[in-house]
């Protein structure tokens, strides 16, 4: 089931956002960063308090999956909104869920926005799902954490 999130979600968000990261994220981000994510009340609050920006997807009342959106950060115009974040359940991968909270969020979105964007690692297999999905690469970026430059391919889709 694909609904908006709610206060109450945002613990089970956090677990999965850092649980993912680590998935994802390993041989690409530091060890000692990675091993030094952890679920803290601050995490959960930062999360209540964007919580109108998430759209979760659960199975069983249990968070499997995740997006985040609002306005683009990258400077474009007003016709442009922006995933922040997207992350499924690693054991629940590969079951057009992160394709049904995409389209979700796009039928969302198409009222008040052209074009989304989405940012992901140029290392992240998720590009190849971007790319499936529609995704029309524009540019690199850079991504900085931790002071170290990461270079991210941005794709660029069109709302009907």
């Amino acid at each position: 089931m694909i609904r908006e999130a709610k206060v109450d979600d945002a613990k089970a968000i956090v677990i999965l956002n850092i649980k993912e990261w680590i998935n994802t994220y390993k041989n690409i981000f530091p060890d000692n960063f990675l091993n030094n994510l952890k679920v803290t009340s601050e995490s959960i609050e930062k999360c209540q308090k964007k919580i109108e920006q998430y759209i979760v997807y659960e199975i069983d009342n249990k968070v499997v999956g995740f997006i985040r959106y609002g306005k683009n950060k990258k400077g474009y115009g007003e016709e442009w909104a922006e995933i922040y974040a997207l992350y499924v359940d690693k054991n629940y991968q590969r079951k057009h869920i992160g394709s049904d909270l995409i389209n979700y969020t796009f039928n969302k979105l198409k009222d008040k926005y052209k074009y989304v964007l989405i940012s992901t690692l140029k290392e992240n297999s998720a590009n190849k799902f971007y790319q499936k999905i529609g995704g029309k690469f524009i540019k690199e970026s850079e991504f900085i954490l931790n002071d170290e430059i990461y270079l991210e391919n941005v794709y660029e889709f069109k709302l009907q």
